[in-house]
């Protein structure tokens, strides 16, 4: 059976990880003097209500929804808004969102908006080290950065995957189990969602992040610090999701294992997935220089420019600190949460779900009973146990009936229909599907439903539409997935 290698790519590319011996080739950097003062900034653009709504559905569209903690968000806003303060005249403005992933990272929308991971209030140590992460992030919104999304291209293959866990009702393997739990995963989503900014984007986005920080009244020693912490947290998220790393790859090799002769659609699906690894793998090497050398850089930039203010600033502690500790509960309940996710994710068969459930109630207590991290988290060790129709209410406990996060409505969906509710659940996907401007998951959940119909119209229009979005994915639009053809051999 044939390697896939996607563990090689996946999960290297948060800001304090990417590909090593790498040399600089920008030459945007002063070689005295500070970046703020020498560089051209964009024209800011005025983006419609439309356009930010999409920028922030992409987001939703790969996440498991926003961390409502309103605090913790207001603090970091408040941060933005120090640092917007001092940017050259005519910045634009940004906003903070707050999402619920226990990785370390962040991502910025050229739009004006700032995604910030729940986790930075658990690994970072200080405001001057959530300045510079959002000073970082910022600079991409200054400098109207426009990335590439890599792991984009792998999402039809890990869909593929979830496909047949979630479409074999029959099949009670492990295996299958498994895949299933990848979807919605902390590690998948978010290596998902990571921008691949160009090496010269990103360097002056450091160099830009510590000047606008330190101009805000920050300590220069926070950039560097955050570089410290965010690799260890990094290191401690990768083994905890080592597991989930493998799984794909494991996945494939054993449930596709042709029997008894080499088959065509097995080599082709390898074949493609390999292909989009490689493209990653390249681009990456292209563009991306180790964090270790960035750091360093930021550390000896700060060394020549700031060294009064490294001299004599107080570190920005117990603000921070405070926030923290009064949000102390929520943070907790969403470190149970996450670990929960882990469990269920990894290889241990002997789970005790009486425990899970415990845990989870408690993830759902207090302040975060309707928080879409914490509910999904139940809604999975309900569907661990069997229990479809408590997943499935889980789910609804979440938020106020807005349209949620696109992997926990497309979960939703297929619990409904596992339960006889396919109505509903078609209706709803088709809610969801305009809210997200049809992603591939849609039409492969709404496509079989109309061909099973009969309705010729309705169908032919799904697939027009879905092959006109997804011209490379031809064969799921109609419902002809490799994997799905395999799955039943």
């Amino acid at each position: 059976m044939k390697k896939l290698g996607l563990i090689l790519v996946v999960g290297v590319m948060t800001l304090t990880g990417c590909v090593k011996d790498m040399q600089f080739l920008s030459d945007s950097i002063p070689e005295k003097g500070k970046l703020i003062d020498t560089v051209s900034i964009p024209e800011a653009k005025k983006y419609t209500v439309e356009e930010i709504h999409s920028a922030k559905a992409m987001v939703m569209a790969q996440s498991i929804g926003e961390a409502p903690i309103n605090e913790l968000q207001d603090y970091a806003q408040g941060v933005l808004d120090k640092i917007i303060a001092v940017a050259p005249v005519g910045a634009p403005k940004a906003e903070v969102v707050l999402i619920g992933n226990s990785g370390p990272g962040a991502h910025a929308a050229r739009e004006g908006v700032v995604f910030l991971y729940h986790s930075a209030f658990e690994y970072l140590r200080s405001e001057d080290e959530l300045a510079f992460l959002i000073g970082h992030e910022y600079s991409h919104v200054l400098m109207q950065h426009t990335p590439e999304n890599l792991f984009s291209m792998l999402r039809p293959y890990l869909l593929t995957a979830a496909d047949i866990a979630l479409g074999n009702e029959n099949n009670q393997s492990d295996l299958l189990r498994k895949a299933g739990q990848m979807y919605g995963s902390d590690l998948i989503l978010r290596d998902l969602l990571l921008p691949n900014w160009d090496r010269s984007q990103e360097r002056v986005a450091d160099y830009l992040g510590l000047d606008l920080m330190v101009k805000a009244g920050y300590q220069p020693k926070g950039a560097s610090g955050y570089f410290e912490v965010a690799k260890e947290a990094e290191e401690k998220f990768g083994a905890n999701y080592q597991v989930t790393r493998n799984q794909l790859e494991l996945f494939l090799q054993m449930q596709f294992q042709p029997k008894g002769e080499d088959n065509v659609l097995l080599n082709q699906f390898l074949s493609e997935l390999g292909n989009a690894v490689s493209t990653i793998q390249q681009n990456l090497a292209a563009k991306h220089d180790d964090a270790a050398e960035r750091a360093e850089e930021i550390f000896a930039y700060g060394m020549r420019e700031y060294m009064p203010e490294r001299a004599s600033r107080m570190v920005h502690k117990d603000a921070f600190d405070s926030v923290v500790k009064r949000n102390k509960r929520t943070l907790e309940n969403y470190r149970v949460a996450a670990e929960i996710l882990q469990t269920l994710e990894s290889d241990d068969g002997e789970i005790d779900l009486r425990v899970l459930e415990a845990d989870a109630r408690k993830a759902v207590s207090g302040p975060t009973a309707s928080h879409p991290y914490t509910r999904w988290a139940f809604a999975k060790v309900r569907e661990r146990q069997g229990n479809l129709k408590k997943a499935a209410q889980n789910i609804d406990l979440i938020g106020n009936g807005e349209i949620l996060a696109l992997p926990v409505e497309m979960k939703r969906a297929e619990i409904l229909k596992s339960l006889g509710n396919t109505k509903t659940a078609f209706n709803r996907v088709e809610e969801v599907a305009t809210y997200y401007d049809w992603p591939l998951e849609t039409y492969r959940f709404l496509y079989p439903l109309v061909k099973a119909s009969g309705n010729k119209v309705r169908e032919n229009e799904l697939l027009i539409g879905c092959v006109t979005r997804y011209p490379q994915q031809r064969a799921m639009c109609a419902g002809n997935s490799p994997a799905g053809q395999m799955a039943g051999m």
